[in-house]
């Protein structure tokens, strides 16, 4: 799936800097440490201009395509970290402007930037780790479920739901996938979705996830160095026993009997 991307960046104020965004992903900028004395933020779509002293952890959400801007005041260095979040990490989810404190989100920066420059297996378990929870963080503290117009919903999938819920599903296999979420996508209640779903693809929404984690097992055992450890997290299941259990129940042969055959 598509990943949030972090980077920890630092401002030399010298009286008061600006700075301006509009992108074609979402940005969000947590404030670390420094001594900044007054900052502005404007965002598109958020209702007016906020003013803040910044303390550890404050963070500003700028949605994908929205104008922002800031002006910091101090006479100091400010630290920052910078999170670049795809669209399609966020799924049909609209990331909604925010300026305010985020001490978890606050916490986990921090945690990433302590592994940042570990290159053991350990600390890129920890770092993927990390990063799917402030996923999963970002869309449940600053997202908006679209909601489902059930009178309005189609009975079936055509052409464009059917590629938009493969490519979702695509890039989604690291992570927990919900059928609420995949039913929002296409505009359907999840009972309809369900039968839908059945009728485009020949099998349940679940089988489907699990045939689709499975072929991408496969193709990193025998096209990376990654650890079936590793494999397990970019796959998306649980506990390593389940994904032993399921991989020779659908190939026939354990992990690694297929790294070493296959």
């Amino acid at each position: 799936m598509a990943s949030v991307e972090f980077a920890f960046v630092s401002q030399h104020l010298s009286g008061s800097a600006d700075c301006e965004f509009h992108q074609p992903h979402h940005v969000i900028m947590v404030y670390r440490h420094g001594r900044v004395l007054a900052k502005e933020y404007e965002v598109e779509d958020m209702g007016g201009r906020r003013v803040e002293t910044p303390t550890a952890g404050s963070t500003w959400v700028l949605p994908a395509e929205h104008r922002g801007a800031a002006l910091a005041r101090g006479y100091s260095e400010a630290h920052y970290c910078q999170l670049t979040v795809p669209t399609s990490a966020l799924g049909p989810y609209p990331l909604q402007p925010t300026v305010g404190p985020d001490p978890l989100l606050y916490a986990l920066v921090q945690r990433i930037h302590d592994v940042s420059g570990r290159t053991d297996a350990a600390a890129r378990l920890l770092h993927q780790s990390l990063t799917e929870t402030v996923r999963l963080h970002l869309r449940d503290q600053y997202c908006a479920a679209p909601a489902v117009q059930i009178m309005d919903s189609p009975s079936q999938l055509d052409q464009a739901a059917v590629n938009a819920l493969r490519e979702y599903l695509r890039d989604s296999l690291d992570s927990a996938i919900n059928l609420h979420a995949l039913a929002q996508l296409v505009n359907m209640p999840v009972n309809r979705f369900s039968t839908a779903f059945n009728d485009a693809f020949h099998t349940t929404p679940h089988q489907y996830v699990i045939t689709q984690r499975i072929s991408r097992a496969k193709k990193l055992l025998t096209t990376t160095p990654l650890t079936i450890t590793e494999i397990i997290a970019a796959v998306g299941f649980s506990t390593p026993s389940h994904f032993a259990t399921t991989f020779k129940d659908r190939v026939g042969i354990t992990p690694s009997q297929y790294r070493e055959y296959g």
